[in-house]
This record gives C-alpha cells, sequence and structure tokens, in this order.
C-alpha cells in the first residue's frame, strides 16, 4: 500500500530554498571576502591588459599600412622597370603618387645604383640619414628602426623632428638581382596620437623594441630601458610573461600593463602608480561591503513579496485547470504577469480548444457514420423482404423449368444476403469480385450482352480488406453512362477491373469504354449535398464517403472521364490485407 506524502504549497518551498540560498551567498560572500580585493585587482587589470592591446593593434595597423605600401612599391612593375633604366624622373613621379596615396608617412627614400631620391619631407643630410649598413645582410625582409631625431629642410631653414623608419632592400622578384634599397620615414606623433584618448592621471605610456630603446613616449623621455634602471623590463621581455607586474620604484608601489605587437618585436606598456589604479577599487570595496549586508535584508522582504505575486497566478491557473479537470472545456486562463506563465497559460488555452476540437470532430465523425448505417439499414428493409419473396419464386421457376430465371433470382439473391449482412462493414475483395459477378449476371440479361467484364486481380489483392460495396456502384455508372438505350453501339461496353500496387497505397481499377461523363456532373459528382437519401442517390459519392470514414482521409475515389472515349475510376486503399 502506498504512503501519502504531506503535500507542500509551492510559496513553502520557495520561501524555503530562498532562505537557504542567502544563506549559503552569506557565508560564501564573508569566506570570499579576503579574497575580493585581488579578484578585482587582477579583473582591474586585465581591462587595463586591453586597453593596453587595443593601442598596439591601433599602431599595428598604422605599421602594416607602411608595410602594405611598401609591398606596392616593389611590386610595382611600372617602378621596377625605371629603376633598372636609371629614369630619374619616372621613378620620382611614381614615388610621388605613392606618397600622396598614404596620410601616415612623411617621405619616401630610395638608394639606387643611378643616386639617392627622396619623395615628401627633404632630410637636411640626405644619403646619410640612411639606415643602408643595418640591411646590408637582409634578404628583402622589412627591418623597423627606433626613433630618432632628423633634421627636415624647411623654406631656407631646419627643423629637427623625431621619425622612426621602416627600410629592406630592393630585389627584382624575376632575377632577384639587388636593386637598391626603400626607407619610410613616420612621425613619432602617429605614435603617440594612438594612445593619447587612453592616457590617464599619473600613469606613463611608451613604446619601445626588445632592445630597450624607446620609440615613443608620453612624457618625452626617450631614455632607453633596460634590465638596470627598470623593476619591470626583464620580466616584460621573457617568455612567460604576464602581461602586467607590480614593481617599486623610488620607494613608491607601481603597476606596469604591456603587450607586445609588430610580430612580437615592438611592446606598448603603460605606467601607473598602484593607489591611482585601484583607487576606485578600495572605494567599490567599501560600498560593496556595506552594499551586500543591506542587500541580504531586502532581499529577504523582497523574496516574500515575490513569492506571493508569483504564486497567486499560479493557484489561479490551478483553480481554472481543476474545472477543464471536472469536464468544463470552455475554461480558459489569463495570467496577465507577462512572463512564462503567459506562454504557459496560452499553451493550455491551446490545449483546450484543441481537446474541445477533436471531441467535435469525433462526435460530428461518428454521426456521420451514424447516419450513413442508418441509411443503409433503411435501405435493407425492402431487401431483406425480398430475400424471403425472391427464393420462394426461385424455387416456382425451378419447378416449372425456367432455368434462366432461376439463375436471375439466384444471383440477385445473393446480392441482397450481401446488402442485408449486419455487422460487417469490411469484406475481402474476392468477396466484393463475387458480388460483381452476380451483378453482372443480371444486368446481361437486361442489356442482352450489350457489354463486357474482365478481371486482372493480382492473387496477393484478393485478401485486400475492403469496405463491401464499393465495386457495384462504380460498375453500375459504367453500365448507365456507357450504355444509352436509345442508341445503337456497334461494340460492346468493354469493362477492365484490374489492381496495381503503389508506393503506399493499392489501387483498385475499373475502366470501360462507354461514352463516358460530361465534365459539368464529373465536376459535381463529390459536391452533392449530403441528406437522408444519399445512399440511393449519390452511388459514387456514398463510396468516396464510405472509404474516407474507414480507410482514412488520404484513400477514396478519383475519376478520370473523357466524352467519347470512356471513363476510368481509381479505387485507393491501404496496402495490407486481412
Amino acid at each position: 500500500m502506498k504512503s501519502i506524502k504531506e503535500k507542500h504549497s509551492f510559496r513553502k518551498q520557495f520561501l524555503k530554498a530562498s532562505s537557504f540560498m542567502i544563506i549559503v551567498f552569506l557565508i560564501i560572500f564573508i569566506a570570499m571576502f579576503q579574497k575580493f580585493r585581488q579578484t578585482l585587482h587582477k579583473q582591474y587589470g586585465e581591462s587595463e591588459k586591453q586597453s593596453v592591446e587595443v593601442i598596439g593593434n591601433n599602431i599595428d595597423y598604422i605599421l602594416n599600412d607602411v608595410e602594405k605600401l611598401s609591398n606596392s612599391i616593389i611590386s610595382n612593375q611600372e617602378l621596377m622597370d625605371s629603376l633598372k633604366k636609371g629614369e630619374k624622373d619616372q621613378l620620382v613621379d611614381k614615388l610621388y603618387s605613392f606618397y600622396i596615396s598614404s596620410n601616415s608617412i612623411e617621405g619616401i627614400y630610395l638608394i639606387t645604383p643611378s643616386g639617392f631620391l627622396q619623395v615628401g619631407a627633404e632630410l637636411q643630410d640626405g644619403v646619410k640619414s640612411f639606415p643602408r649598413y643595418e640591411l646590408n645582410h637582409t634578404t628583402g625582409e622589412i627591418v623597423w628602426f627606433p626613433t630618432t631625431d632628423k633634421k627636415v629642410k624647411i623654406l631656407s631653414g631646419s627643423m629637427t623632428k623625431r621619425y622612426f623608419s621602416m627600410g629592406r632592400k630592393i630585389i627584382d622578384i624575376y632575377s632577384l638581382k639587388e636593386l637598391g634599397y626603400i626607407n619610410i620615414e613616420v612621425d613619432e606623433s602617429m605614435l603617440t596620437g594612438a594612445f593619447s584618448d587612453l592616457q590617464e592621471e599619473s600613469s606613463k605610456i611608451l613604446i619601445c623594441d626588445s632592445s630597450g630603446n624607446i620609440i615613443a613616449s608620453s612624457e618625452d623621455d626617450f631614455t632607453p630601458i633596460d634590465s638596470s634602471n627598470s623593476g619591470y623590463f626583464k620580466t616584460m621581455i621573457g617568455e612567460d610573461n604576464p602581461n602586467y607586474v607590480s614593481y617599486l620604484e623610488n620607494g613608491k608601489k607601481y603597476v606596469a600593463i604591456y603587450s607586445s605587437f609588430n610580430y612580437g618585436k615592438w611592446y606598448v606598456i603603460k605606467t601607473v602608480p598602484e593607489a591611482v589604479l585601484y583607487a576606485d577599487l578600495n572605494k567599490m570595496q567599501f560600498y560593496t561591503i556595506v552594499g551586500g549586508i543591506i542587500s541580504l535584508a531586502i532581499m529577504f522582504n523582497v523574496t516574500i513579496i515575490y513569492t506571493r505575486k508569483i504564486t497567486k497566478p499560479i493557484e489561479a491557473m490551478m483553480y481554472q485547470m481543476k474545472k477543464v479537470e471536472d469536464g468544463n472545456l470552455d475554461v480558459r486562463v489569463k495570467s496577465n504577469v507577462y512572463n512564462e506563465l503567459d506562454d504557459l497559460s496560452e499553451s493550455f488555452n491551446q490545449m483546450v480548444n484543441q481537446i474541445k476540437k477533436l471531441m467535435d470532430d469525433i462526435v460530428a465523425v461518428e454521426h456521420n457514420k451514424n447516419e450513413l448505417e442508418l441509411e443503409v439499414l433503411h435501405a435493407q428493409i425492402n431487401p431483406h423482404f425480398l430475400y424471403n419473396t425472391l427464393n420462394t419464386i426461385r424455387w416456382m421457376a425451378k419447378i416449372k423449368g425456367e432455368d434462366s430465371i432461376s439463375d436471375a433470382l439466384v444471383a440477385l439473391v445473393k446480392l441482397l444476403r450481401v446488402s442485408i449482412s449486419f455487422g460487417n462493414n469490411m469484406i475481402l475483395l474476392q468477396d466484393e469480385i463475387e458480388y460483381i459477378e452476380n451483378y453482372i449476371l443480371i444486368q446481361k440479361l437486361r442489356f442482352n450482352q450489350l457489354f463486357e467484364i474482365h478481371y486482372n486481380i493480382k492473387e496477393e489483392h484478393k485478401k485486400l480488406n475492403i469496405p463491401k460495396l464499393i465495386l457495384q456502384p462504380i460498375v453500375e455508372n459504367s453500365l448507365i453512362y456507357g450504355i444509352d438505350e436509345s442508341e445503337k453501339r456497334e461494340e460492346p461496353i468493354i469493362i477492365n477491373i484490374f489492381t496495381r500496387e503503389k508506393e503506399d497505397h493499392i489501387e483498385i481499377v475499373v475502366q470501360d469504354n462507354g461514352s463516358g461523363i460530361e465534365k459539368e456532373v464529373l465536376d459535381n459528382i463529390f459536391k452533392q449535398d449530403q441528406n437522408i437519401n444519399r445512399f440511393s442517390k449519390v452511388g459514387l459519392n456514398n463510396v468516396n464517403q464510405r472509404l474516407k470514414l474507414y480507410l482514412g482521409e488520404a484513400y477514396g475515389l478519383q475519376i478520370v472521364s473523357y466524352i467519347g472515349v470512356g471513363t476510368t475510376v481509381i479505387i485507393s486503399v491501404p496496402n495490407y490485407s486481412s
């Protein structure tokens, strides 16, 4: 015997669960309090690291732009041809077109066998400022050089500017012959502009190479960095660097956040005092502790209020569902809480609508079946009386020696026996064919052999279970529309009955070569009004309805007819036998 478990309301369970969660949260909060500062520091460091990486990405974009420009220059066939031929004017014109296409560069400079060429800012030292010696041992790859002070001619005078540059050998891609050197100068302000918006109070941002040479600096300090005078440089260039490190400088704690770029050759570094970096975090920590305590008190009270708000529509929904359980399908649920309960209410309402529709459909189908069976019963009253009467007449004809009359009466009696068989709505196809044979025996006496009927039923199809009396109305149609007794036919009506297999069903085909059915009649065969007389008036419509009722909507009749050619009726039934 099953034990009856005590039911607990959803509201109590929710309150217990919420209280338990609040207590667990409080324990975790206290336990993690000591690590809270460290976690926040790390998260803030990650945020700063991302901002430094953004600077590196911005500068990478500038450097890539310069590298792409150099690739375009040395791959330009027209320029290379001018270089080989020593056509100085054409070289200058072509270089100038490249120079004005980029906003990042200050000048383009070439050393070729025919001399030194420059486009853009005119360097006072000319070829002397060209770092070609560092490129002697390269094979055409790009080499970036640190920032240096260079004098630029302006009108009759000159001014000093800080440039960092990119250099490479020019090599003919076809002959691999060295054709000279190219150098592209970029103003250091292009780099400082990339990080000026990200600089904060008391922070310092600089860019250096792996040797500690300064490329750009926010404080105009270009003193090289090395491991002797900076507490973070050795860690920064190590293989396992954490991207940020704390260090002491002049008795003050600093944090250095850095990221590599330019294929790992350059670094962007941001240094900031710890007190400045974590000032907001310290305030946040204090407010978090105070706010946490207040929040816990508020949370418990809000939980009670919110629990009531959640459970109230659920209880209302349960009340309505109980009505449906008692059989009231007109109930509809409205939650009006604008959450998942609305979806649940809508699904419930759709389910009730569907149940009601299905029940209505079942009632309609059963009513239709009952009506159809009632029609059959009405039609069976007279045949039952005739069955006994004709049996008597048959024996009288037999005694009188009227064999043809006796045979016709035997066939008619067999027809009537099938039609009045109660409780058997389904019969075998072979029994239906036997019924047709008896029907044809009588019709041949009427039409004086004006038609022929042929059967080609596959052996495995003879055991098909089908609704009874579906072939006779079709054959009768073939005779009525095929044989016009007012006109003389030169050839007999030929009716072929055969079966064929389809992928998922069997087709029983009744085909004749009669006069055909007019289109207007054909279009309205299945549109007859359903009334109490349809069994006797609309044979084909009756057959089609019974097929759908007993076998399903997927099955039924299909009629194809042409005037003067004939009619084909296709009966589709399931592919299974008794």
